[in-house]
């Protein structure tokens, strides 16, 4: 495609184009004896054509170009962020939901300055010849070409350097869902087909290697990468709408969360261990949680599946509690104390927080086959996803799912499910609005119960969701992997969905712990709650009458899925800053190495082992009878971290002796106990600080008045951390009502841990810090170059500090 006015010279235009490419180095690297303006000039004396004066898009100033069928514009909106629009001649079609409408970056102001058809920034330029895009790095590391002769057939074309790996586009679902071969682990390097409609799958119109990226506004469509080029097609918009950005990972997902919303700070009890069974009944959950707190196994919250609510019961018995025995009811009367609040009160008081499974479809049809309320509303509305209704498999009466796309819909979904959040439910579990749901199914859902709740209480919202869709984490939406079997096969294949799903810009991520279907060996289940342990969402579920406690799968198994609990639980500051971290930049507990490590081959396609924060470096036991493990330590220096290094009883003391690092950039052999299942292989990267704190039975269960510091100090990395604490309940800390404190470390000539001024206005009970500095036998402690105490502790030197108090500790 060219220029209007090129079409009529075009025996120029080879000529033109190759001037101009040919010029574009010398031009970004500011060659002598190369003026921009002249090769501009030169071009349209060749062409026939003006370069196009910069005009205002959205407010702000852009390059925007008359191309064959519509028109073109870009700019930056930051200064590593180049955003592009097509929009065909006619076309006024708006940005797709998965954007969030509140979203700063989307209409920002431009960043640099253009310059006729060339926008420049402090870290790009991106200029247009008659047929091509260019896109550079201000240091030439990165170069990208968009095709504009195909941005008129609703296609995004990018060329690129070959040999890059692609992550993102799209998670692995249940079985094969995703079609997507689990051989190729995290890469997406033959692109992906976008979509978010299977059990435990993901889709994001988001591709990036560990340089670039780009996020096409679009619900569903498809990337192809082949011979260097990166294509996106079959989007949604008539218009092509994308953002690219030159950096690392985790910059990319930093920008996409920008434009898509950020996750929003869950409860603290959000964070802690969480009871999910299907066939309960009251009594029988009172028995499990007074178990649970005998055997001082810590516990936040009990999720309940059918068996709560009035299912089948005549009219809107979807949305009460299982307190009666009216006809049509499937299993009555399993909840006595539920609608009046009296079990919510009662599990509260125990530190317990009710989830209850929440249904996208309704029954059509009372017991006697007469029309349901609900259904009769639906039916004069229009609210039905399907033409026809189906026979609900579990109450045997016809049932029809909501079309949750409608605000008509949502608004009388959350009028009714209202009444369960009044009496007791702390957070939702929405499950099946996937297989027969377009890729916003849970989205829609979702949007109903986050905007319901918020407009109504100060409290978090909490979900958990069968799939996801990029954009659905500003609503409170958490993901797990759908109703998966068990052993060790399916639990090692968790690992890989988990990292997948977190590339597409998901933070929270779950799985049934222990497996949806079947029953665990003992092995496996202790397996198992060490690798969820060290996941964003700690829970257990299982199918209809089985059980999921520690104490069903033997001694030794319930000892070493206690110690995994108690383990997350003594490490709740660092999962809860690492958890703030989401909301700030979009990058959470978990991650991938390569997004902490993006320049090491060896961290490309990892799938056993992930960081949680900057600092741990984690790799489950995942075979049965495993003894030795290898796990492969990226460059630098690493410490392995006992799983009882950091656990500490309520009345504190400080935890085992460390042992000395190792050095990384290879894989390493780990010993790993078959007998007692003890263990989760763990390496703290050197550099780096730790926060934690006792072990309590739930996160509220009294104020946490220490945490310790546990600092790894290096030569070559400055150790860095947020202190981060809130009222862990409401959203006051949106308006400020935090507490943030940034800890820093560094190593020469001695060590000297630095603590800024703490802002936000919230008043932590946290009163001081106790740092231990590793590696450090003896010396000398000065606190803002006063003497203070220092006390030997195994293998490291501790110092209690003032919280909240700007100073440097140092040692020499």
């Amino acid at each position: 495609m060219t220029l209007d006015k090129t079409r009529q010279v075009a025996g120029f235009h080879d000529t033109a184009q190759a001037l101009y490419v040919a010029s574009y180095p010398r031009v970004l690297n500011g060659g002598a004896g190369f003026d921009s303006s002249k090769v501009r000039a030169m071009i349209g004396a060749l062409v026939g054509f003006l370069v196009v004066a910069p005009l205002v898009q959205n407010g702000q100033p852009a390059v925007v170009l008359k191309d064959d069928g519509g028109t073109l514009a870009f700019r930056a909106v930051a200064t590593d962020v180049i955003w592009l629009r097509f929009t065909p001649d006619g076309a006024k079609d708006q940005p797709t939901e998965m954007i969030d409408p509140k979203s700063a970056l989307r209409k920002a102001k431009s960043v640099g300055s253009p310059e006729g058809d060339e926008w420049t920034s402090e870290s790009l330029r991106a200029m247009t010849t008659p047929n091509e895009i260019l896109i550079r790095t201000a240091d030439g590391a990165t170069n990208l070409t968009i095709e504009r002769g195909d941005l008129a057939k609703g296609i995004l074309d990018i060329k690129h350097p070959v040999a890059e790996n692609f992550y993102g586009m799209r998670g692995y679902g249940l079985g094969n869902d995703s079609k997507l071969p689990r051989s190729d682990g995290l890469l997406r390097n033959d692109g992906a087909h976008v979509e978010g409609s299977a059990q435990g799958d993901g889709g994001a119109p988001l591709a990036y290697t560990t340089h670039w990226g780009v996020l096409v506004d679009s619900i569903d469509g498809d990337f192809a990468n082949a011979d260097g080029t990166l294509q996106f097609s079959h989007g949604s918009r008539k218009s092509i709408e994308a953002y690219i950005v030159l950096g690392p990972p985790e910059r990319t997902l930093e920008v996409a969360t920008l434009l898509t919303g950020r996750s929003p700070m869950p409860p603290k009890w959000g964070l802690g261990f969480m009871n999910s069974q299907w066939k309960t009944t009251e009594g029988e959950v009172k028995s499990i949680v007074n178990t649970y707190r005998y055997k001082r196994i810590p516990i936040d919250a009990f999720i309940m599946d059918f068996d709560f609510k009035a299912w089948g019961e005549d009219n809107f018995g979807e949305f009460r509690w299982n307190s009666q025995n009216n006809p049509g009811n499937y299993d009555p009367g399993k909840y006595p104390d539920g609608q009046s609040g009296v079990f919510g009160n009662e599990m509260a008081a125990k530190g317990i927080h009710l989830l209850g499974i929440m249904k996208p479809r309704v029954l059509v049809e009372n017991a006697d086959h007469s029309p349901t309320k609900q259904a009769v509303e639906a039916n004069a509305k229009g609210w039905w996803l399907h033409p026809k209704p189906y026979t609900d498999y579990f109450s045997h009466r016809l049932a029809n799912d909501f079309d949750f796309s409608k605000p008509e819909v949502r608004k009388f979904y959350w009028e009714h499910a209202r009444d369960l959040f009044d009496t007791g439910i702390s957070g939702w579990w929405n499950d099946e609005a996937d297989d027969g749901f377009p890729s916003l199914g849970f989205f829609h859902m979702q949007q109903s119960l986050y905007e319901g709740q918020r407009s109504v209480s100060d409290r978090r919202v909490w979900s958990l969701n069968r799939n996801f869709y990029l954009g659905a984490q500003r609503m409170a939406f958490g993901t797990w992997s759908g109703d998966i079997g068990t052993g060790f096969d399916v639990m090692r294949d968790q690992e890989a969905r988990m990292l997948v799903m977190l590339d597409l810009d998901q933070p929270e991520w779950s799985m049934d712990t222990g497996g949806f279907g079947g029953h665990p060996t003992p092995e496996n289940y202790a397996r198992w709650m060490e690798f969820a342990a060290a996941v964003p969402i700690m829970r257990v579920h299982n199918t209809y009458g089985e059980h999921r406690q520690p104490w069903v799968y033997s001694p030794v198994a319930e000892a070493a899925a206690t110690q995994a609990i108690r383990w997350r639980y003594a490490m709740f500051p660092s999962f809860y800053s690492w958890q703030h971290n989401a909301y700030l930049t979009g990058v959470g507990i978990s991650r991938p190495l390569f997004w902490e490590f993006p320049d090491d081959p060896g961290s490309a396609n990892v799938t056993d082992s992930w960081m949680l924060g900057d600092s741990i470096l984690v790799s489950p036991v995942n075979e049965q009878g495993q003894t030795k493990k290898d796990v492969y330590l990226p460059p630098g220096r690493w410490i392995p971290l006992p799983l009882a290094a950091m656990v500490r009883a309520p009345e504190g003391g400080g935890g085992m002796e460390v042992p000395q690092p190792v050095e990384g950039g290879t894989t390493v052999q780990v010993d790993t106990d078959a007998t007692n299942w003890s263990d989760l292989p763990m390496f703290v990267r050197s550099g780096s600080i730790l926060a934690s704190q006792p072990v309590l039975q739930y996160m509220d269960e009294k104020p946490v008045t220490q945490i310790t510091l546990d600092v790894w100090p290096d030569a070559s990395r400055e150790a860095k951390f947020t202190v981060y604490d809130d009222d862990g309940e409401t959203y006051a800390y949106e308006h400020g009502a935090y507490f943030s404190q940034a800890v820093t470390a560094t190593k020469k000539d001695g060590v000297t841990v630095s603590f800024d001024r703490r802002t936000g206005s919230y008043k932590t009970p946290v009163a001081t810090y106790l740092v231990r500095i590793h590696g450090v036998s003896s010396g000398s402690a000065t606190w803002n170059g006063r003497a203070v105490p220092a006390k030997q502790s195994q293998s490291a030197l501790e110092i209690t500090v003032t919280a909240g108090e700007r100073g440097n500790l140092v040692l020499r």
